[in-house]
């Protein structure tokens, strides 16, 4: 995988796809760049976590910062296609009630319209 990230844009959604949250300094890069993201006025994102079979405490790290952001605007985060081992991390951390979790990237844009 080239990029550890790719952003697009679904409507007034960020899509966020990320094959890899190990690593602080582009942990960081991502955060700035929805950051800018929410400055402009976008505050619902879709992580898709297709591709990335597991994360860190640094990965959990960015995904409660996208979220805490997000919801200080009043957006949301839905994070779709979580392995399970990503999922037993959350779990075991007791940080799954946290997120809205779906199956697919479509589900989770269905989803996000409705929160």
């Amino acid at each position: 995988m080239d990029q550890a990230y790719a952003i697009s844009q679904v409507g007034n959604i960020k899509v966020l796809r990320v094959h890899s949250l190990l690593s602080e300094f582009t942990n960081r890069e991502i955060l700035n760049l929805a950051q800018d993201c929410i400055d402009q006025g976008f505050t619902k994102f879709v992580v898709n976590l297709d591709g990335m079979p597991y994360t860190n405490s640094v990965g959990l790290n960015f995904l409660i910062s996208l979220q805490a952001r997000c919801q200080d605007q009043q957006g949301a985060v839905v994070v779709s296609q979580v392995s399970d081992k990503i999922i037993q991390l959350l779990e075991i951390t007791k940080l799954q009630p946290l997120f809205t979790i779906t199956q697919s990237e479509e589900e989770a844009l269905t989803l996000i319209n409705e929160l």
